[in-house]
C-alpha cells in the first residue's frame, strides 16, 4: 500500500507568543485527527502521514523547514514557506514534491510545470468594486484619504481616483520610524464625514488605529489588506474590512474544534485559530485527489497523474470541498473559486478587550466569469421564547420565537427558507409585529413565529441523552442575497425549555456538495450549497425516569442478590423468588417510555444485564440443587462475587458511555 507524506507548517504570526502557541497546539492535534480521518476513509488504497512543523517567519524558520524536507527522498506535499519562496522552490527542484500555496499572483507566479498549485481565494478586483461604491457615496466633496505602501491595489487606485479634487494619497514607505508623528500630520484636520482607505501593513495599521481610537473617530475606514483578529484591543470607528474567507464559521470546523480542543474554546481564541484553519484543507485536498488515481498510479506515486487528479477539480464538473473551503482549478493550477467577504465590527458587540466580533457588511462583492457581482446581505436574529414537544420518537420539536430581519427587501421572511420545518406536521405560523426604517433602504422587521422543526434524534443514551436542535435557513434568491449567519455573541440562551437543560449553543454554516445532471444530455455539474444554522445542545432532565425505573429495579436486584443467601435445603424457594423478579422486570420494562425507531438504549442495556443476571441465578439454583451440597455452595459463592462485580462493570461502562455524550453531537450532520 502506498504511503504519502504531507508537510504542514505554521509560522508565527504577529500576535502574542501565548496565542501563537495556542494556535500551533491546536493545528498539531488537528493534523493528527485529520490524518486518522483520511486513513480510516481511504486506508484500503493509501495512507497519509501529516508532518506538522512550527516555525518562525525568519531565516531560522526557513532552515528548520528545509531540514524537514531533507528527511524525504520520495514524493511529498507541502504548503511552503511564506518568506523565501523563490529560494525554497530552487531547493525543491532537487526533490519530488507538490507545492500547494496561497500566495497571490503579484507575490508568486504559479507555475504548474514546477508542480505548483495556487489555493488563494482572495480577489483584488472585488476590493476595487467596494472602494468604487464607497467613493460614489461621498457627498459635499469630503476628503478621501488613501494610505498605502505602493503595493497591491496602489497603481489601480491611483489611476482611477487621483484626478479627483478631494482624493489625497500618502505613501508610508519612507516612514519606518516615528510613524505616529506622520499619522498625526496626515489626519491633523480630519472630519467625521471623510473616508479613509488603508492598504498598509500591520505596523502602520497599529499606529493608525491607535490614533483613530484616541480621537474617538467616527469615520468610515476601508481596510483592504491584513488581519486584525487578536491584534487590536478595540475598534470603535466604522471599519469595513475586505478579505478573510476563513472567518465564516463552518459547522465542520466547529466539530473539529470540539473533538481536538481539551476545553471549550473562547470566541476570541476561536477567531485567531480561524485565521489559520485554511492549512488543514491541504491534506484533505490531497487525499481526495489521490483517491481519483488508479492503484498503479498510487503505487508508482505518479506526479503527473496526481496533478491531473487535482486539476480534475475544475469548479464545474467537480469541486473540492473540505471542512470549510472549496477549490476549483484552471489549466494552470490556479484556484478559480474566489471568496472575499466584507466585514464590519460593531462596537456594541465588543464587550471584552481584544474581542472584536465581525458581521457581514451590507454589500458583498464576488468575482464571477462575467465580472464582479454585488449581493445584498439579509441579517437574521432569533429571540427564542420557548422550546417544547421535543420528541425523539418522531424527531420533531416545537419552537416559539421572535425573529428580527434586517433587509432591503419587502416581506423578508418570505425570502428565507426554513429548511428543517417538519415534513409530517409542517406548522409555520408567523405574524409581523413592527417595522422600522434604517439607513441605505434597509428595514428592521420583527415577526412572532410558532413552528415545528425536525432534528436527528440520538436515542442510544436515553434517558441520559443529549440532543442537537437547530433552525436551518437559506435564501430563496441566492443570486441576489446573502444570509448573515447569526453571530455567536447573539445566540439566545435564555428561554423556557421544560424537561431539559441547555448545555451549549452554536451557529455556523453547513456546506454540502451536490451533484446535478442538467439538460437532455445529462451534463454533470457540481454545486456547493450553504445552509445557515443556529442551534442548541440540550441535556435531558431524567429525575422522573430515574425514579420510575431506579427504585423498583433496585428492589428487584436486591431480591436476586438476597436469593443467593438461601440455604441448600431451601433452594427450591429461590426459584419462586427469581421467577417473580424476572416477570416483574419484564412488566417494568414494557412500562418504560422507549424511543422509536427501536435502538439499544441505556435502559435496554440495564434490563438486558438484569435479565442475564437473573437468568444465570435461576439456572444455577435449578441445576446445582440436583448435585452435592459442596457444588451448590461453590456456585452460589461465585454468584455472590459475580453479581456485584458485574454491576460495577455495568456502571463503569455506562459512565464511559455517558462521558462521550458531547462527542456524539455532530453539528455538521444530516442523518
Amino acid at each position: 500500500m502506498a504511503k504519502f507524506n504531507c508537510i504542514i507548517n505554521y509560522y508565527k504570526l504577529d500576535i502574542s507568543d501565548e496565542y501563537n502557541d495556542i494556535v500551533s497546539n491546536f493545528l498539531e492535534k488537528a493534523c493528527d485527527h485529520i490524518s486518522n480521518e483520511i486513513n480510516q476513509e481511504y486506508g484500503s488504497r493509501f495512507n497519509m502521514d501529516i508532518d506538522y512543523i512550527y516555525i518562525d517567519k525568519s531565516d531560522d524558520g526557513y532552515k528548520k523547514l528545509i531540514e524537514k524536507y531533507d528527511n524525504f527522498d520520495e514524493l511529498f506535499f507541502t504548503n511552503g514557506f511564506p518568506g523565501n519562496r523563490d529560494k525554497e522552490l530552487e531547493y525543491l527542484a532537487k526533490k519530488k514534491y507538490i507545492y500547494l500555496h496561497h500566495a497571490p499572483e503579484e507575490v508568486l507566479k504559479n507555475d504548474l510545470k514546477k508542480n505548483m498549485f495556487c489555493l488563494g481565494k482572495s480577489d483584488l478586483q472585488s476590493r476595487v468594486a467596494l472602494i468604487d461604491d464607497e467613493i460614489k457615496l461621498i457627498k459635499n466633496n469630503n476628503k478621501i484619504y488613501y494610505l498605502h505602501n505602493e503595493k497591491r491595489l496602489y497603481s489601480e487606485i491611483i489611476e482611477s481616483y487621483s484626478n479627483l479634487d478631494n482624493f489625497y494619497d500618502f505613501s508610508l514607505n519612507e516612514y519606518k520610524e516615528k510613524i505616529d508623528l506622520k499619522i498625526k500630520e496626515i489626519f491633523s484636520n480630519i472630519k467625521p464625514e471623510e473616508l479613509i482607505i488603508l492598504d498598509v501593513s500591520l505596523k502602520y495599521l497599529r499606529e493608525i488605529f491607535l490614533f483613530l481610537e484616541n480621537i474617538n473617530a467616527k469615520n468610515k475606514v476601508i481596510m483592504i489588506f491584513g488581519t486584525i483578529e487578536g491584534r487590536f484591543k478595540k475598534i470603535s470607528f466604522n471599519l469595513i474590512k475586505k478579505g478573510g474567507y476563513t472567518f465564516v464559521r463552518s459547522l465542520a470546523n466547529l466539530d473539529l474544534m470540539n473533538k481536538v480542543a481539551e476545553k471549550k474554546i473562547t470566541p476570541e481564541v476561536e477567531a485567531i485559530i480561524a485565521t489559520s484553519l485554511y492549512r488543514l484543507e491541504i491534506p484533505l485536498l490531497v487525499a481526495q485527489a489521490l483517491n481519483k488515481c488508479s492503484d498503479e498510479e498510487l503505487s508508482s506515486k505518479d506526479i503527473d497523474a496526481i496533478k491531473s487528479s487535482i486539476l480534475s477539480f475544475d469548479g464545474e464538473t467537480d469541486i473540492f470541498l473540505g471542512k470549510r473551503l472549496e477549490y476549483g482549478f484552471d489549466k494552470d493550477g490556479n484556484n478559480i473559486l474566489k471568496e472575499d467577504y466584507c466585514y464590519t465590527y460593531p462596537s456594541a458587540l465588543q464587550t471584552k478587550d481584544y474581542q472584536t466580533p465581525r458581521m457581514f457588511y451590507m454589500s458583498q462583492y464576488f468575482p464571477l466569469k462575467n465580472g464582479i457581482k454585488k449581493y445584498s446581505v439579509i441579517y437574521v436574529y432569533i429571540d427564542m421564547e420557548r422550546i417544547l414537544n421535543i420528541s425523539i420518537n418522531t424527531g420533531t420539536w416545537t419552537a416559539e420565537f421572535y425573529i428580527d430581519i434586517v433587509a432591503n427587501v419587502e416581506n423578508p421572511i418570505d425570502e428565507i427558507i426554513f429548511n428543517n420545518v417538519s415534513s409530517t406536521n409542517d406548522k409555520f405560523v408567523h405574524k409581523l409585529l413592527f417595522e422600522k426604517e434604517e439607513e441605505n433602504s434597509y428595514y428592521t422587521r420583527r415577526y412572532h413565529v410558532v413552528a415545528n422543526f425536525e432534528f436527528v434524534p440520538l436515542a442510544e443514551n436515553f434517558p441520559f441523552d443529549w440532543q442537537n436542535l437547530y433552525i436551518a435557513q437559506t435564501v430563496k434568491n441566492s443570486e441576489k442575497y446573502i444570509l448573515q449567519p447569526v453571530s455567536p455573541h447573539l445566540v439566545d440562551e435564555n428561554f423556557d425549555i421544560n424537561g431539559w437543560n441547555l448545555e451549549d449553543s452554536f451557529t455556523g454554516i453547513k456546506y454540502k456538495k451536490n451533484v446535478l445532471y442538467k439538460g437532455l444530455n445529462l451534463q454533470k455539474t457540481v454545486q456547493v450549497t450553504k445552509e445557515n444554522r443556529v442551534g442548541w445542545i440540550l441535556k435531558r432532565k431524567n429525575t422522573a425516569t430515574l425514579l420510575k425505573i431506579g427504585i423498583p429495579l433496585f428492589f428487584l436486584i436486591f431480591l436476586v442478590y438476597y436469593s443467593t443467601f438461601i440455604e441448600y435445603k431451601d433452594s427450591h424457594e429461590s426459584i419462586g423468588i427469581l421467577t417473580t423478579t424476572f416477570l416483574s422486570a419484564i412488566a417494568l420494562y414494557f412500562s418504560v417510555e422507549k424511543p422509536e425507531p427501536k435502538k439499544m438504549t441505556i435502559v435496554d442495556l440495564v434490563f438486558v444485564w438484569f435479565y442475564f443476571i437473573n437468568g444465570i441465578t435461576i439456572i444455577t439454583y435449578g441445576l446445582t440443587s440436583f448435585f452435592s451440597q459442596s457444588i451448590f455452595y461453590s456456585c452460589v459463592a461465585l454468584l455472590k462475587i459475580g453479581i456485584p462485580l458485574s454491576l460495577i462493570g455495568l456502571v463503569y461502562h455506562l459512565r464511559q458511555r455517558l462521558e462521550k455524550n458531547r462527542d456524539s453531537i455532530l453539528l455538521d450532520r444530516d442523518t
